[in-house]
């Protein structure tokens, strides 16, 4: 069991302090944190791969951030019929 403590990175010295239930939630700890760095790992591998074989790469910031920017603004035309379509969808009644 130390061995394994010690193998998931925590000071042996720490060790013999543990009760069993203490040892087994620093381990389940462990074993979460390596699973979320192999996903974090597999994502880089997967993306990398996926921008090696773009012709264009895609625009840095939007990449990273998620974000298409700015969204273009609806005309006031255009909004009064999505709420009167969604009006209509709710069941309200005098449109």
């Amino acid at each position: 069991m130390l061995q394994s403590y010690v193998a998931a990175g925590f000071d042996p010295a720490g060790f013999w302090s543990l009760s069993p239930r203490l040892y087994l939630s620093h381990m389940r700890g462990a074993g979460g944190r390596l699973q979320r760095e192999h996903r974090d790992r597999a994502w880089l591998a997967w993306h990398v791969e996926a921008l090696h074989r773009q012709d264009k790469l895609p625009d840095a910031e939007k990449f990273i951030t998620g974000k298409a920017g700015t969204p273009a603004r609806q005309s006031p035309e255009v909004l009064q019929a999505m709420g009167m379509a969604m009006a209509a969808a709710w069941g309200a009644k005098g449109l």
